[in-house]
């Protein structure tokens, strides 16, 4: 039986993130997964990484027709998805490689199984017993799967079977409006894909404010995607090679298509853990409860990443991962007081941290709201790309950046200079007062 000062359970952002921290502090640390292919998680495997890498072959192939009419000779044949996908696998191969070695300069010591809890102090891996002093649990998200569309990974996908298509289908029903949904209608639209949304709510990513997913729609439907909000599948029909759906909308529609990709969220990975033999408890979703320290019903378990309640997203756990590391190594209780930017690789991009309008009015809170419109930025003339805007949240007292949305060309970039803004309680003065090179998408900010 080997003994450790803290175990890992997985190996993705919020796991290898912990481990390394922990390990260069010289706390004796063991990070466990199912194998070394797993190393990186969902988001390098099969999420960030992988999506990002096929959405920039989608932007050039969106630029493509723009650029060609001022000039520059050029001909788009289509994809060759097999191709894309093996270069993904070198890129994933490459990046879990340079994981795998910062782990080892690092001294954390690997071991591949599938873990269980014991009691509060003990593992089992496979059928080797692992006694720890303290633990953080990493072990992400999977694909939430509806009862009427189950997944066979042919004719109905998740995200991850997305990566193993020979060829692109001649249409796509994608069911689901958020984050997920809108990226892969970004890509599919772009290769000339027949693409149909079926959104449950009444309009594209819910949970941001009513003015950017209007952006958004205009957007897609300019692409020729054919979005129904407020519906639902009601009836599924797989056939050899066809899908007939029945959908719930303001008229009950029926539609054909190649392929269903199921995009309808994720939902936290626990699976064979046995958290009740170590007393850890989870919410009736499933996620592991903690407290603001990251610690679950026991104090000296951890749990980070997607398998708890907090924003979904790799850097999150990154942020996670490093606190819980911190609090083990220190003794402290310090919580993640940094503003996390939201962000969408969708066409256009959509990027918002901080405080929203919709929230704002939820909670009866008095702000200023101010727009500036990428009609008037030379960058995005430049890129062809102006029908975005930014929208800054305020305080009405003394103008501190309180929140911030946008929509359009490089707002994934651009985001990341509000969040400082909103963290360090920077006024909208303070901030349009700077310089700013010109020209550039960021200088929008001076037009507020």
């Amino acid at each position: 039986m080997k003994q450790f000062q803290t175990v890992v359970i997985g190996a993705g952002p919020g796991g290898y993130e912990a481990a390394l921290e922990l390990a260069r502090a010289g706390v004796k640390t063991l990070l466990i997964d199912k194998s070394k292919e797993h190393i990186g998680g969902v988001c390098l495997n099969e999420g960030c990484v992988s999506t990002k890498n096929y959405l920039q072959y989608a932007e050039f192939a969106a630029k493509a027709s723009y650029f060609g009419s001022r000039g520059v000779e050029l001909e788009m044949k289509g994809l060759d998805i097999k191709a894309l996908a093996m270069h993904t696998i070198s890129l994933k191969d490459e990046l879990r490689t340079g994981v795998a070695w910062l782990l080892e300069q690092a001294g954390v010591e690997m071991l591949y199984g599938s873990a269980s809890f014991i009691d509060d102090h003990y593992l089992s891996v496979s059928d080797e017993t692992i006694e720890f002093d303290h633990c953080i649990i990493a072990t992400g998200s999977k694909a939430q799967e509806l009862s009427i569309l189950p997944i066979d990974g042919k004719h109905i996908i998740s995200s991850r079977e997305v990566f193993e298509l020979q060829a692109l289908p001649r249409s796509i029903v994608i069911v689901g409006g958020g984050l997920i949904g809108c990226e892969f209608a970004t890509f599919f639209s772009a290769f000339g894909v027949e693409v149909t949304m079926v959104v449950r709510g009444t309009q594209l990513l819910s949970s941001e404010d009513e003015d950017l997913s209007k952006a958004l729609l205009r957007a897609f439907k300019k692409r020729s995607i054919n979005i129904l909000l407020s519906a639902s599948v009601s009836e599924v029909q797989v056939e050899v090679e066809r899908v007939k759906l029945a959908i719930n909308a303001q008229n009950e529609e029926r539609i054909e298509c190649d392929l269903v990709l199921c995009a309808t969220g994720r939902i936290p990975y626990t699976d064979g853990l046995k958290l009740e033999n170590a007393g850890i408890k989870q919410s009736d979703k499933g996620f592991i409860e903690v407290n603001s320290a990251f610690q679950t019903t026991q104090g000296h378990i951890y749990a980070v990443g997607d398998c708890i309640d907090t924003f979904g997203y790799a850097h999150t756990a990154y942020t996670e991962g490093r606190i819980a590391s911190h609090n083990i190594i220190t003794g402290e209780a310090v919580t993640n007081t940094h503003i996390t930017p939201s962000t969408v690789f969708s066409d256009p991009q959509v990027a918002t941290c901080g405080l929203s309008e919709k929230e704002a009015k939820r909670l009866g809170l008095a702000i200023d709201v101010k727009k500036a419109y990428f009609k008037a930025n030379a960058k995005a003339k430049i890129l062809g790309d102006d029908a975005g805007f930014m929208k800054i949240i305020l305080s009405p007292q003394d103008e501190i950046v309180l929140g911030a949305s946008i929509v359009g060309a490089e707002a994934v970039e651009i985001i990341h200079l509000l969040s400082a803004a909103i963290e360090r309680k920077v006024t909208l003065k303070e901030l349009a007062g700077m310089i700013y090179a010109h020209p550039t998408i960021s200088e929008i900010i001076r037009n507020l």
